[in-house]
């Protein structure tokens, strides 16, 4: 009974120390003078959390209804007040670098700046700006990448005054050395970076965090301006650097700049060499920077297919990006004009990775073949090859060919296909059946596909209903064996 009493006790000591807190700070804002000494109680409680046994995000909440309200009256903003004004801000900075306080600490650091920019402290005047970059310069001074306290800040980033200012901070603070001497704080610079989103999504939301911004509209041309800008800055850093900062230029540029850059076209260059001097993700993000470009800038790439299809390997099953590299093939041979000996060296390429990939994608790639039949309806004699005899086993097909052209796969056949069907998991067996009949109309959607994982092929084969199947052939009428039971033919129940 005793245990059962200590553990209601434990249970009921944190909402007991949360309403005492409350009651302390209700006690302080009711007071005609400011008790400096009961406020510096809860500056100094979040200092000692959570060694002093109060959870640090209750201090945190409290200290914000507190400061909020003494903001807002000008009377009680005295030099004591301001001065544990400042110091908490200092503790509630070295809180964002605390995983499992940083939500709240971010959100109170948000919500006071809100107050602030209504209220501001003399001598400031208009958006705090300078709490801004406290926060930017505590996330880029990390030692290691925070990416739960970035995480919850990039939520504020969509909002349009939040965005521009964050912008031109940024800007005050790029690094003076070269991003390959400081790596960790190269990439907490690119990772606040690749928080900027001046798409057209959060541009036609255009929600402010601080009310009194709307009267200033979000400008796009200059912001624009900024961020071209900003991207030369970290250009000019960024020679030389490993992969794994290459890897996040390359995603921050095509995930945030490229579609806003003033001339896309000086980036030939340095997609050329990513794409031709790394392989795997970085190589891929490369491919996807130069479509872009094709696209937009209508710069041709002679080599793009063959380094699209030697990208196609069973290592890039455990690859990142893979669903960009599904994505970026689907959009390549998405012409019905493109020869048909190049299409069939991806057709055989994905039905030979088939065989050797894990389930979901399996199913990916039957589908991607699928389409790529239905758009080549020449190809659709590797169908029919398919079907001939089983003595012929030779396959012309040289997999381990670069060049797709080159492959012999036009005179092969979709064996593999066939060899799926007898495919341990029902849906890349079912997937696979469909060289057995007509070939569909329509194409297949590949992009619910894309973001499937193994627990999703295993929760639907688990909502499916399987047959029924009688295990016994007479209906048993008691515990005794059915007559001529095998089991009773050649043993003797004792």
């Amino acid at each position: 009974m005793k245990r059962l009493a200590g553990k209601k006790d434990e249970d009921m000591g944190e909402p007991l120390a949360k309403m005492r807190l409350q009651s302390k700070a209700n006690s302080l804002l009711n007071a005609t003078n400011v008790d400096t000494k009961a406020l510096e109680g809860f500056v100094r409680l979040l200092k000692d959390s959570p060694e002093n046994g109060v959870p640090a995000g209750e201090v945190m909440n409290v200290l914000e209804v507190i400061f909020k309200n003494l903001l807002k009256r000008s009377e009680k903003r005295t030099p004591a007040v301001h001065k544990l004004y400042e110091e908490t801000w200092v503790l509630l900075s070295q809180n964002l670098l605390v995983d499992s306080e940083c939500s709240v600490a971010v959100k109170v650091c948000m919500q006071l700046i809100k107050v602030e920019a209504k209220h501001p402290l003399a001598p400031k005047k208009g958006w705090p700006t300078h709490r801004i970059t406290e926060i930017l310069e505590t996330l880029l001074n990390a030692d290691e990448t925070p990416t739960n306290a970035l995480a919850n800040y990039g939520k504020y980033c969509k909002n349009l005054d939040v965005l521009e200012v964050t912008l031109k901070q940024l800007l005050k603070l790029v690094p003076k050395e070269d991003f390959k001497d400081m790596p960790v704080k190269a990439m907490n610079f690119l990772s606040i970076v690749n928080l900027l989103d001046l798409g057209k999504t959060v541009l036609s939301t255009a929600d402010y965090h601080v009310e009194g911004a709307k009267s200033q509209t979000f400008d796009y041309e200059p912001n624009k301006t900024r961020l071209n800008d900003l991207w030369l800055a970290i250009m000019s850093k960024s020679s030389e650097v490993d992969e794994k900062l290459h890897r996040q230029l390359l995603v921050v540029l095509l995930e945030r700049i490229i579609n806003h850059l003033n001339d896309p076209i000086q980036l030939t260059d340095f997609l050329m060499d990513s794409l031709h001097q790394f392989d795997g993700p970085i190589a891929l993000l490369a491919l996807q920077g130069i479509f872009t470009l094709m696209q937009k800038q209508n710069i041709t790439y002679p080599d793009v297919y063959e380094k699209l299809y030697n990208m196609f390997y069973p290592r890039m099953f455990y690859n990142k990006y893979k669903a960009r590299l599904f994505y970026l093939a689907d959009i390549f041979l998405t012409s019905t004009h493109l020869p048909e000996n190049l299409v069939a060296a991806f057709v055989k390429r994905l039905a030979r990775l088939a065989l050797q990939s894990p389930t979901e994608d399996a199913v990916i790639m039957v589908r991607f073949v699928c389409n790529l039949l239905l758009r080549h309806t020449g190809l659709q004699k590797l169908i029919r090859a398919s079907h001939a005899s089983a003595d012929e086993v030779s396959d012309p097909y040289n997999e381990t060919e670069t060049d797709p052209v080159k492959s012999g796969a036009i005179n092969s056949s979709l064996w593999e296909i066939t060899l799926l069907q007898k495919h341990a998991i029902p849906e890349v067996a079912n997937a696979a059946r469909f060289i057995n009949s007509s070939l569909p109309i329509m194409e297949f959607d590949l992009a619910p596909l894309l973001d499937r994982k193994e627990c999703n092929v295993f929760d639907d084969e688990l909502q499916s209903k399987a047959k029924q199947f009688a295990l016994n052939y007479e209906r048993p009428a008691n515990l005794a064996l059915p007559k001529n039971e095998f089991v009773t033919k050649y043993w003797e129940l004792v």
